[in-house]
């Protein structure tokens, strides 16, 4: 719908709304994804990833170039 045709909401709209929302049940992929957040074993292997990414990948800060064929050659 094109946004002069949509109806303003009032505050006491998105009050509603969100009261609405905050009582609706979840998602089953918004349950896996609380579920996984909510896993020690889940948040100790990404705390593992990022020690590793940190320790083992270079702190250069500078970007790698572009392979030649995806660029197309200076004008």
């Amino acid at each position: 719908m094109p946004e002069e045709e949509r109806p303003m909401m009032t505050a006491a709209d998105l009050l509603d709304l969100f009261a609405r929302k905050a009582t609706e049940p979840l998602q089953e992929s918004s349950q896996i994804l609380v579920r996984h957040l909510r896993c020690k074993e889940s948040l100790k292997a990404a705390h593992c990833l990022v020690e590793a990414i940190d320790r083992f990948v270079g702190r250069d800060d500078y970007p790698l170039p572009a392979p030649a064929g995806i660029l197309a050659p200076p004008a």
